[in-house]
């Protein structure tokens, strides 16, 4: 249904990576579906050995200049097993832990260009959160309750929502310095 040219992603500077996305009605217009269906094919096309996408786990509707409170997330284990696959439709943080965790080698970003100063470091996030939001696998209103890897995603994407990137989270005079209260995941 989707091709490769059909995906063109907004990198910065471009300033609507820096705008909060607004809220979508439900039910699900036609063309929203559609941007679902698109932002699924691109992620889970970049997880394929031949793909010609830049390899990713979640890609939000800015990140297509849309600014639509909508992110897609899949995420499988070392031997393929799905372990989170849904696009959610204008998630709410409703809690999260304490204590937070942070990736071993830092974050990436397919809004982000190499070539961006200050993107290596720690980016500390909560190791648990809690979010509301319309499921589109499951059409319904639901609460997404995910701790360590997938947690660290969903912030990820839920941020981009606010305008918000990856780079805001790193210290800029300590990059790998680690704050009290945080778990490195490798």
């Amino acid at each position: 249904m989707f091709k490769f040219e059909d995906v063109t992603l907004v990198t910065l500077p471009n300033e609507v990576l820096r705008k909060k996305s607004d809220n979508v009605p439900l039910p699900l217009t036609k063309e929203d579906d559609l941007l679902i269906q698109k932002m699924m094919f691109h992620v889970q096309n970049s997880q394929e050995k031949d793909t010609k996408f830049q390899p990713a786990v979640g890609v939000a509707a800015v990140q297509y200049g849309i600014l639509k409170n909508i992110f897609y997330i899949l995420v499988k284990d070392e031997n393929e097993n799905i372990i989170f696959d849904d696009a959610l439709v204008n998630p709410k943080m409703k809690g999260h832990s304490d204590s937070k965790a942070a990736l071993g080698e830092g974050e990436g970003c397919l809004s982000v260009d190499q070539n961006i100063l200050h993107q290596e470091g720690y980016v500390p996030r909560y190791s648990r959160v809690i979010i509301e939001a319309y499921s589109y696998k499951e059409k319904k209103i639901k609460t997404f309750d995910v701790i360590n890897y997938v947690a660290i995603v969903m912030q990820h994407e839920y941020d981009h929502l606010q305008g918000k990137l990856f780079i805001d989270h790193i210290d800029k005079k300590e990059p790998w310095h680690l704050p009290k209260n945080t778990e490195v995941l490798e």
